[in-house]
């Protein structure tokens, strides 16, 4: 093959012809792993109970165990990745609304705080 039917083979069927080695599948794994466990220490941060009195934490690790046994079985490399990214990008994007709840709350309460010494002066 030229160069030009090989350039043109991998551009018509980019996906059918990779091949991911054991040392792709092991990388895949220990991201799924350090996923897993950066999701468990995450949802420390969430000790606050629902309505029905169980904690947030504890709904989020049933909720990742439940996920990561589901896709433990999938054999595509590349939705395993996509997996990965999707469930980094939700985290990420949690941890981001997280902060910025905790700094609102913190300012009302130094607001609120400057406010009550202001009236105690008057």
């Amino acid at each position: 093959m030229n160069q030009k039917s090989i350039l043109s083979h991998i551009f018509d069927n980019p996906f059918n012809k990779l091949k991911v080695g054991a040392a792709a599948k092991k990388t895949q794994n220990k991201e799924a792993l350090r996923l897993y466990r950066d999701i468990l220490k995450f949802s420390i941060e969430f000790d606050w109970a629902n309505k029905n009195g169980e904690t947030w934490r504890d709904i989020i690790r049933k909720s990742a165990r439940k996920e990561f046994e589901i896709a433990k079985n999938e054999s595509d490399p590349f939705m395993v990745m996509r997996m990965i990214m999707t469930s980094r990008e939700a985290m990420q994007k949690t941890r981001e609304k997280l902060n910025e709840e905790y700094f609102k709350l913190n300012t009302t309460l130094s607001e609120r705080t400057k406010t009550d010494e202001e009236n105690k002066i008057q």
